[in-house]
Formats: structure tokens, sequence, C-alpha cells
């Protein structure tokens, strides 16, 4: 067999072994000495690994994520005695059993206890309990969920469940920084040992323990230095330069801490797939690790959409002979960078996978604590550093013996989690399994339960058809993409054949003489409006030869005679195209050029401006009474109207709605809102918003009251509060950025509140729910005015979902491909339907280009339309609106949603609005800028309260408050190009910032200064920019403690590591003891005061 082969067929960690010393061996490097017997008394400092473990619990004290727990069943005659003596002998052989992790001197070093005493309690199961697995599990539990004090000797404890008098369960929980995987056989195999010969009355036959982990620890300091250590560095470095962050979609906000809570997910998986992984591993002459990890990477792809991933895998760095039967922690994380790109096969993907390990594990002796510092210096508290995602294939247990007992290793339930997810595949036939444990402040056990299901899809496709391109693998099995396609669609509802005009004229003959239109002090019947309608109808067909396939360009201002206008286009049999009255002549000559209408309805003041345009009708000129009804012309499928939005190049685009996308959304909002004559609806939005098109036709055609408001009433707030309350208005939609300026307690006749457009917080609906009904709506102006909406029933939802498809429409969250992503997983929002446009007038590329087949045979007329909108589908179906594909920030490397921060900022106390986005500086620094309008006017005070919820990287660097209201465009939405640039985020980067206060001067000048060995300390850089680590900030965090004599912990330190920020947290501290010494000094009298001030008693 070749060396390959043979290499192949090995253990990962025994592979990894042999990799480590071949690498040394291979002239880069000298080969060290190994690890030598210390002297007594030589202090001994914390392995790499130590630190990092040590760091983590200063992070969070208390946490038990690092708590090894090993139970191990034990069935016959158990002598607890001499397994007492067994553990005390093994204890007294093995320094890592003795162990404390403390600081001395401001370093945490390794204290080694000369004895520890072993005591092994006996916990009796009560006979009267029936069910002895139920009591078992819930001792371990509660045994192992027990925090260590790593202060404290010994890092472990010891003790035996009676379940039944030959049947036992001995639980052993130790922590990590001084025992791992490997330690446990070394552990188990002498406990045995000793057990067994106490048992037969002979001496132990044990091996000499010549080296302890102490002697490693020192031995490693002085291995990793000089040329060695600057080629590990030089790897790392060019390895994960420029290394993105894995961001998956959670389905709960990231805490602002990681609180290492947990839970753990098991999934069975068939031998069968085992043995295929094991066969193409070896046809490809490599191990099965890699083919689980590039199954692992595509699904990371998948769900993050990321194709640059770094997963995490820890493994033993036992790579020397004299360590090799040694306890401790010989552990170390190898990050492996991945591209996971669509053209690429399975195949080629496991020997991508198979590179990057070997690579990995040929520079495996770089302490992952110093390849974060090279690779993530900024630290984050809200996730683990670099690496988010870990995979591991932990070797077969041992089969383990002890004289006259049988010994199974028990499995524990893991309530805990290090990082965002661990995997682990533990092969073992049939009964093999896959493990995640995750983090339950990220995600449900549904979501994962999901990631598995689809982790074994991949990885079965992957082996079963390795040379197929990933980009062709369906993620989701039939089931699954049948439930998605069929199950969450709107429901199917007949629609009359008919158009707006002919229903208006219905409406007219049941109620001619009922009010359709109040504007200030005009108000039409409807039989008035019909009539007057139906005469400027017939002037435009006869005049201007308005007819079906024409188009009437209406400017006009707010008022009856716009109503009027738009009737009379349609009766003619034309369509309408609104123009914006305030939009400069540039735009209003692109819209005519673009749209060649027949006539432009305008006013005097405006008819110059379109003179030159196309022929112009002012409104106010007189128009003869029709002779005659008009007979109308249009048939359902044609055009009803064109609203021009704001295209990507600049130029406007005209999107083409007809009669029949009216005529059905129509009919879909009477039968959501239970509209009937009774109702009042608002006219708020801008003529050139689609949103008019819902307030005109939801009143006319339902013979309802519409009241148009002024341009006066919308700009100003007391006159609209004024307006919504005096004509009893029962039906509104408005932005949320105009609702929260206003009071719906005395609107009492207000019964549908209907929103859309931006994000709105929980407290928004809280407000204006009592009482009524609250609806989120989601429409582009494609799919005619709204097509997905969700009923908020629930104040307690922070950010309430778009909801589900309405009648006759359906909705899909696809990827770049045009292919179903599972639930859960951001996605471009696809949508068809009754309410689905033509098309874009004279554009057919930009048509081709959003409007695509449907793939599923889902749509009403076989057509999709690409929204461009990132969004997620729950579990319930309901869809969650994400925000803009392209409005997505990406800074240092961190993606950033903010429609994520707009939300945290809406759930604060005095904000109504808020807008986030980012801005460059002079010198092309990417910063995130939040502008918020309320009560709040501090900003910083509001960045320092999103900090306490928010990851570090989703806090914007500046808070901008602008006062009651943000700037508000015609549509009523949130003016982005009328927001202002904060002064402090566009400045020119200054040189150092020099301390301003003596509490900054002191910790730049006598405390990080000399740390980092700098001169020149500039007091707005973070720590960890201006070069520090986190054994330097550990450090730092003691002196600070120790030179101002207050309180520090290491969260504080990791939102605060500038010097300006350490310094405001001293200050905060010291004040607040200054205020309980003055609280003292109100106890005393006054001769107890001299008496202390001249130093007595």
């Amino acid at each position: 067999m070749s060396t390959k082969a043979r290499l192949a067929r090995l253990p990962l960690e025994r592979r990894a072994r042999f990799l480590g010393l071949l690498a040394r061996g291979n002239g880069a490097t000298s080969t060290a000495a190994g690890p030598v017997a210390r002297r007594p008394g030589t202090p001994v400092p914390l392995s790499y690994a130590q630190n990092l473990l040590w760091f983590v619990d200063q992070l969070a004290p208390g946490q038990t994520a690092y708590n090894q727990r090993l139970p191990i069943r034990l069935r016959g005659p158990l002598d607890v005695p001499a397994l007492q003596r067994a553990l005390q002998v093994v204890v007294d052989r093995h320094e890592n059993l003795r162990t404390s992790l403390r600081v001395v001197d401001g370093v945490p070093q390794q204290v080694v206890a000369d004895v520890v005493t072993v005591d092994l309690p006996v916990l009796e199961r009560d006979p009267a309990d029936d069910d002895p697995v139920a009591w078992a599990a819930a001792r371990q539990a509660e045994f192992g969920d027990i925090p260590f004090h790593l202060g404290s000797t010994p890092l472990w404890r010891a003790t035996v469940l009676r379940i039944a008098p030959d049947d036992h369960l001995f639980l052993f929980v130790i922590h990590h920084a001084v025992f791992d995987a490997a330690s446990t056989n070394v552990l188990v195999g002498e406990l045995s040992e000793v057990y067994g010969a106490q048992r037969e009355h002979r001496p132990p036959r044990l091996p000499e323990v010549r080296l302890h982990y102490g002697d490693f620890a020192l031995w490693q300091r002085d291995y990793l230095s000089g040329e060695r250590l600057d080629r590990l560095v030089r790897y790392w470095r060019g390895r994960l330069e420029d290394v993105p962050q894995l961001e998956l979609p959670t389905d709960f906000p990231r805490p602002a801490e990681f609180t290492f809570r947990g839970a753990e997910a098991r999934l069975p998986v068939r031998g069968r797939l085992v043995e295929g992984v094991r066969r193409l591993a070896r046809e490809m002459g490599t191990t099965p690790y890699p083919v689980y990890v590039a199954a692992y990477a595509m699904l990371l792809n998948r769900y993050s959409g990321q194709d640059d991933l770094v997963i995490g895998c820890s493994t033993s760095v036992r790579g020397r002979l004299e360590i090799e039967h040694m306890m401790g922690f010989f552990v170390n994380m190898l990050a492996l960078r991945l591209r996971v790109e669509p053209d690429v096969t399975f195949r080629q993907l496991v020997r991508h996978v198979d590179h990057v390990v070997r690579e990995g594990f040929a520079h495996i002796d770089l302490p992952f604590e110093r390849v974060v510092e090279i690779a993530a210096p900024e630290r984050d508290p809200s996730r683990s550093p670099l690496v988010q995602a870990t995979f591991l294939l932990p070797d077969r247990p041992q089969h383990l013996t002890m004289h006259g007992l049988t010994i199974d290793a028990d499995q524990t339930e893991s309530t805990t989690s290090k990082f965002d997810m661990t995997w682990q595949m533990y092969e073992d036939g049939d009964d093999s399994s896959l493990d995640v444990e995750y983090a339950t402040d990220l995600f449900r056990a549904d979501t994962i339960e999901q990631m598995q299901r689809h982790f074994v899809r991949l990885l079965g496709s992957g082996v079963d058809d390795p040379d197929r391109r990933l980009g062709s693998v369906d993620i989701l099995g039939t089931d699954e993409r049948r439930e998605l396609v069929e199950r969450w669609n709107g429901p199917q509802r007949p629609v009359p054949a008919t158009t707006v005009d002919a229903w208006f004229a219905d409406v007219v003959a049941q109620a001619p003489d009922a009010v359709a239109v109040v504007c200030g002090t005009t108000a039409l019947t409807y039989a008035e409006l019909d009539a007057r309608s139906t005469a400027l109808a017939v002037l435009l067909r006869d005049r201007f030869g308005a007819r079906a396939g024409e188009l009437v360009a209406l400017a006009l201002p707010r008022g009856v005679e716009h109503v009027l206008a738009v009737l009379a286009v349609l009766k003619a049999g034309a369509a309408y195209v609104e123009i914006d009255r305030a939009a400069p002549h540039q735009r209003f000559a692109a819209i005519i050029a673009d749209a060649v209408p027949c006539v432009v309805v305008t006013t005097a003041d405006l008819t110059a401006a379109f003179t030159d345009l196309a022929p112009v009708l002012d409104v106010a000129d007189p128009v003869p009474a029709a002779t005659a009804p008009l007979t109308p012309s249009a048939r359902p499928d044609d055009l009803a109207y064109v609203l021009y939005t704001s295209g990507s190049t600049g130029t406007p685009k005209g999107v083409r709605i007809e009669h029949r996308n009216v005529v059905n959304f129509i009919v879909s909002t009477q039968h959501l809102f239970d509209l009937t004559a009774r109702d009042r609806v608002l006219a708020y939005a801008s003529y050139t918003f689609d949103v008019s098109v819902f307030e005109m036709f939801a009143a006319l055609l339902t013979g309802a009251q519409l009241h148009v408001a002024l341009e006066a009433d919308r700009l100003d707030l007391d006159r609209l509060q004024a307006l919504l309350v005096d004509a009893g208005i029962t039906v509104v939609d408005l932005p949320p950025s105009v609702m929260a300026l206003l009071d719906p307690t005395p609107m009492t006749q207000l019964r549908i509140c209907f929103v859309g457009g931006e994000a709105f917080s929980a407290e928004l609906v809280e407000r204006w729910r009592p009482g009524r009904r609250f609806f989120n709506g989601y429409g582009p102006t494609e799919c005619t005015v709204t097509m997905i909406v969700y009923e908020c029933t629930d104040a307690s939802v922070q950010s309430p979902p778009i909801g589900l498809p309405m009648a006759n429409h359906v909705a899909h969250v696809l990827d770049d491909a045009m292919r179903l992503i599972p639930y859960g997983v951001p996605g471009e929002l696809v949508i068809g339907g009754a309410g689905l446009a033509r098309d874009y007038l004279n554009d057919r590329t930009l048509t081709e280009q959003k409007f695509r087949p449907d793939p599923f045979g889902t749509a009403p007329d076989g057509r999709l339309y690409r929204t461009g909108d990132l969004v997620k589908r729950q579990a319930d179906g309901n869809i969650v609106f994400l925000g803009r594909i392209d409005r997505q920030i990406k800074i240092r490397g961190v993606r950033i949603e903010p429609g994520e921060v707009e939300a945290a900022l809406l759930r604060l106390d005095g904000v109504r609005q808020a807008h986030v986005t980012a801005r460059e500086d002079d010198a092309g620094n990417r910063t995130l800028v939040a502008y918020v309008s309320g009560t709040a006017t501090e900003g910083d005070e509001l960045r320092s309260t999103l900090a306490a919820t928010l990851p570090p990287a989703l806090v914007p660097q500046h808070v901008v408050t602008v006062g009651e209201t943000l700037p508000l465009n015609a549509s009523g939405k949130i003016d982005v190009r009328a927001l202002p640039a904060p002064a402090e985020a566009v400045r020119v980067v200054a040189d150092t910032v020099h301390p301003a206060s003596d509490t900054e001067r002191i910790i730049a000048d006598e405390l990080v200064g000399p740390a980092l060995r700098l001169d020149d300390v500039d007091v707005v850089r973070s720590f960890f920019e201006l070069g520090g680590t986190s054994l330097m900030a550990a450090q730092l965090i003691n002196a600070i403690r120790r030179r101002f004599d207050v309180p520090l912990s290491v969260t504080e330190f990791f939102r605060n590591s500038s010097v300006t920020g350490l310094a405001t947290v001293v200050d905060e501290r010291r004040s607040g003891q200054d205020d309980e010494l003055l609280d003292l000094v109100d106890t005393l009298g006054a001769a107890e005061v001299d008496a202390v001030l001249k130093g007595g008693s």
C-alpha cells in the first residue's frame, strides 16, 4: 500500500499529527527540543489554548459551556470505595487534576496544588421513582451545569448515581481548560487499571509520569518564537486576509453579548450514507472529514448566500510523542477558509477542502488566539471571534473495560453552545448520528432540524453524484418543495370581468344621491360626479382623441377636479398618467416623451410648461354637458393607468396597469376590510404614488365617501389630525412615518389602518390598533398597489411581517438562480397574480429582466415579477421584509441590514422615525449613520442604549437627531436625499487625538501606552485597533481596577475599549462611589465629620 493511501486511511487526528511532524521536519524550521520537567517553584503560564478559555470565562463568568461531562455507565457489582481510591491515585499522578487558573501579579497563571483529596459521594435513586432514565438524566443535567470558578481547585467534580444495586452512573465533570477529549482515554484507562489492581490485590501497572501539562505550557512559549513563529504568522495573515464574517440567518436578533445558552439536536443517519462517504473518500485518497465539510460548506453557502466561508475545525495538537499520553488541554482551532462556487462539482469542492485542511494542519502550531489577533483584531462580544460555525468528526470511542463491570459511555444532552453552531458527525454504522449544538438565543429547534435534513440531502447528492455542479443541486426535498410552491399562495376568488368605469356606473345607479367625494368645502354626489366626469370624457374623446390605447397625462392639484379627470379618462376608454406638479421640467419632458399622451390636463399656472411638449387642456376651461350617456369602450385587459417610478439608471420607468388588475385589487380589499357604503376613506397619498389608486377606488367602487386631503392638510399635521377627526374617517392608508406623529385617541370612527412601505415598531401597532384593525401591506407599483398583507393582531411582535398573498396572487422566496429556498433563509421576493402589471412602457429589455416565466406553474398568467426586495419566509408561511437587496451595507467585512437597525431604533423611547444608511468620510472609510426624529434629543444616549441590545457592528457610529420629523417626500416617505451629512461622519481623519481629561491621561500614559509600547496613544481608537490582544486586555482590565479602585468587567471593556470610552466608565464608577460617600456623610454628625477629616475614627 502506498504512503499516500496509508495516510488517507488514518483517523483525522493521527493524520494531523503525522502532517505536523512532517511539516516541522521539512527544513522550513528546525526541530526544537521537546518539553522537559520544570524545576520546582517555576511559575507556570497558561498555555495559549488556556489563554483563550480564561478570557472567555472573564467575558462571561459563570457559564458552563466548557464543562466537559463524562458520564460512564457501570453495570455489575461496583466497589465505590475502590473507585474513589483509584480516582485519588490518578489525581495524585496528574497535575492537571490539581490545577487552577489564577491571576498572579496581574497575569493569569497555572497554580498546582500539592494535594487534592478525592470525595466521591453516592446519590441513591428513590425506589418510588419509577422512571430511572429520567431520574438519571435530571441528575446529570444538574451536576453538569454547576459552573467552575477557574481560580478554585480542583476544576473537576465527581459523583456516583446508584440507579439500581448493580447499575451505576459515574459522573465526572471537568473544565475544558485542564482536559480534552483525548484525555478521557488516559483518565478512564488509568481508573480501570487501578480499580482492577485493587480488586485483584496487586500493584497497578501504570507508566511513569515524567511530564505534566505545565511543562508543555512552558515549552510552548519557547517553541513558538523566532523564524518558526514568523513563518506561521505570515501564513495565517495571508490565508485570512480580509476574511468575511459568517452571517447566517437567525430566528431571533443577535444579543449584544453571547450568552452560551444552547441546546442539542440529534439526527440519526443511515449507515448506507456513512459508507458512501467513506467510499468516496477512499476513491479520492482522503479521509471522510473533507467530504462532510464540503457538504457543510454547501449548506452554509445556501443559508448565508456567502461564497467565502470560514469553518472551524477543533482538533488535538498532540503532535509530539512526549505529550501523546499526557492529560491536559491540547486543542487548537483551525480556521478553514473555503470558497463555494456554483460552477464547481462536489468532487472539486472536496479536493479544495482537503487541500485547505492539509495546509491548515501543516500550520496548526500557531494558537487560535494568535490567529484571531491576526485576522480579526476587533472583538465583538456578541459572537465568537473569526469562527461562528464548526464541524467535527470525533474518533470512535474506545472500548472500555473495568474489572467485573460492563462499561458504556453514556450520552449527555448539551444545554450550552460555544459557537453559533457546532456540528459533529458520529460514525457508527446504522447507529451513526449528526449532532448539532446551537445557540438558543439565535435559533429555534425546528430551524436546526431543517438544516440537518438539508445537510443530509446535500451530502447524499454529493456522494451519489460527485461530478454534478453544486449550483444544480436542489436543497429541498419533494414534499418541502411542494409545500413551498402550493401552500402559501392566496385563495382563488372569482373576479367580475368588467372595467373600472363600468363598475362605477353600477355604483352610481344604486345610490345616485349619496355623497361621493369631499374636499374642503366642496362635495359632490355620485350623480354629480358621474355627470361631470362624463362631460369631460366626451370632450377628451372628441377634441383630443382619447380612446382605448391612448394615454392622457394629468398634472392636477389635489381636489375634486382630479377625481373628475381620472374618471373622465377611464370613461373615454384611455388610460391616465400622473405627473408630479412639483417635479422639475426635465422630468415633465422625460415622461411626456416616453408616454406621448394625446393631451395633458392641468391648470393655468402649468399650461406653459407643457405647451411645447403635448396638447394641453386647462381643467378650468368650460366643459359642455354631455347630451347622451357615454358607452363604455374599454375592455378588462385595456390599460387603466401608467405610473412612473424611479429607475436605477435615473430615467423614470412607466408601469402599465390594466382594468382587470384594478378590479381584482378592489374586490380583494373590499373583502379584506369589509368595506361598505358607510365608510369614509381618506385620500392622502400623492397622486404619483399607487396608494392613491386604493384610496380613490376603494371608496368610489364601494359607494363610500372619498375625503381628499388638500396639500395644506398633508403638510400640516395639526390640520391632518383635525381632518381625520372632523370628517369621521373610517379607513386610512398612511405611511408609518406620518402615523407616528398623529394621535389616534380622538379618531373614534376609524376602524381600518393600512400601512406599508416602511419599517414600523410594535409601539405604533399598540397605539393605533385598540378598537381597530391594523394591516401591514406590501406591493410594488408593478403589482397594483398591494398584493401581500398581514393583520397585526399581536402588538408584542416587534417587527410585523408583511404576511401572505391576497386573493389570486402568489409569492415565492427565491435565490439568484430562481430556485426555491428554505424557510428562514433570506432571498428575493418574486410575485405574480391577477394584479401583475402588463409591462414597462417602451422598455422591453427591463420588462424581460423583471417579468419572468413562472417555473412553478402557480401564477394565473404564467408570469412572475422579481421585486429586488430581500425577504424570508417564516415557518408559519408569513413573509418578513428585510430590505432592498441593493440597500445592503457592508462595513469592515460585516453585512448589515439597515432595516434591522431601524427596527431596533424604533423600539426606543422617544424615537418616532428612523433611517439608517452608510456614509463615507473624506478618507473613504464607510461608517454607519442613523437619523431619528421624535422627542429623543441625544444621539449619544440612543447609541449607548442600542449598544446594550445590538452587536457592535450594528451600532451606528453616529446617531443624528433632526427634531420632530424626518424630511418626507411627496409620497409621505422619508426623503433620503434631504438628510444632512453628520459633521463627525464626513470629517477629514485628524491627527492623533490626545487626552482631554486627567482620567484619559492616566489611562493613556500610564496604562495603555506602556502595555502597547506606544509613546503617543490616540484616545478615540479602540484598544484592539492600537494593537492590543485579548491577553493584554485582561491585564489592562486588572491594571485599571487597581489604579482607580473601580469595578470593570470584560464586557464593559469590549464596549468601551478606546481610552475615551474607558475613562467615561471609570469616571461614572468613581462618581457613583462619591455619591455613596456623600450619602454616608448625611448620616454623620458634625463632630463625626470633623473627626474623619482630621484622620480620626
